[in-house]
């Protein structure tokens, strides 16, 4: 889906050359995209992925320049770049939106105003759950926007969000290492309405879902863990799977009734689910391992990924919308 041009039919960028001083055929030249293999050889920080085969950008030593390269060009992080900064531009502009109204509806019952107005407690629950999901979609979205300017920057601008391996970097780390911060804040913002009235519980959980996030986390940053794609995916899912025990502590001691309408249990398995499927999609590169070359700027493993990060973010936004509505409908 892209041209394939040779090495030799380059001309190589100055390492000092920033947009500001770039001349016009400068600016040209960084429209010109790498195969994998001119990237691996020149950038092998940004190269993970050898079904991809172009679509790679130059090395860009100017931030200013990443950022122009985000909309000047469509090149194969263009769709990685801007599912996640439109993402977290929709859940930022929602963090103030809920903060004052007393009609307060979730989104499966938009004409139910809530019994009473909703308390500090309501909202710190869902400003906490926004402000995980902005920062996962931002810090990924400014990830792919600089990868290709230095392995140093790029290292700097996801320190606690990626990881790079020697001669590599792992964007599923990137991803993944988002999401346990999205996760983490998801679960532990419902297990305040899953066990509302009972704080022994709630710290009990709310304990146990941050150990895992903890070592969750381990596992993608461990020098000695982090080599096999396929177990920092285990990983993730396990930690995704973590919210199970209090979900069925809820379902046995409270009834499946009243997990599914209190607790939003559809939203929150569908929720789950999304994130998990979007993981082992990426960890085994489908569907460009199946026709390597095909899927290099649009339908890549990657973007699909980001996509059911997004449509799981909004799910478990909606259930938790959904708990302080149960809560108030409790007798």
């Amino acid at each position: 889906m892209g041209q394939n041009h040779q090495p030799s039919e380059r001309t190589p960028l100055r390492a000092d050359t920033t947009v500001d001083t770039a001349t016009p055929s400068d600016k040209d030249l960084w429209r010109q995209t790498l195969t994998y293999e001119e990237s691996h050889r020149l950038l092998p920080w940004q190269s993970d992925n050898d079904h991809i085969r172009t679509g790679y950008r130059r090395q860009i030593r100017s931030i200013r320049g990443c950022i122009w390269s985000a909309f000047a060009f469509f090149h194969n992080e263009t769709v990685n770049i801007h599912t996640h900064s439109i993402g977290a531009f929709f859940f930022a502009i929602l963090i103030p939106l809920h903060l004052f109204p007393t009609h307060f509806p979730t989104f499966g019952r938009a004409s139910d105003p809530l019994p009473t107005p909703p308390t500090t407690h309501d909202k710190i629950a869902l400003t906490l759950n926004l402000v995980c999901s902005v920062a996962c979609l931002g810090l990924s979205s400014w990830f792919h926007t600089v990868c290709c300017h230095s392995r140093e920057v790029s290292d700097l601008s996801h320190r606690g969000d990626y990881v790079s391996c020697p001669g590599s970097v792992s964007k599923t780390d990137a991803g993944q290492l988002g999401i346990v911060i999205l996760t983490c804040g998801t679960i532990i913002a419902g297990l305040y309405y899953s066990f509302y009235g009972q704080p022994v519980l709630q710290g009990l959980y709310m304990g146990f879902i941050f150990l895992a996030g903890v070592a969750t986390t381990y596992t993608v940053l461990s020098p000695a863990q982090r080599t096999h794609r396929w177990r920092r995916t285990t990983a993730f899912i396990a930690l995704g799977l973590s919210a199970v025990i209090p979900v069925a502590h809820v379902i046995i001691a409270r009834g499946l009734t009243y997990a599914r309408q209190v607790v939003s249990l559809d939203l929150v398995i569908a929720g789950g689910a999304s994130y998990i499927f979007g993981a082992i999609l990426y960890a085994a590169r489908v569907p460009e391992r199946f026709s390597p070359g095909t899927f290099d700027y649009l339908g890549a493993s990657h973007q699909i990924f980001h996509c059911f990060v997004l449509g799981g973010a909004g799910l478990q936004y909606a259930a938790l919308r959904g708990m302080v509505w149960g809560r108030q409908s409790l007798p």
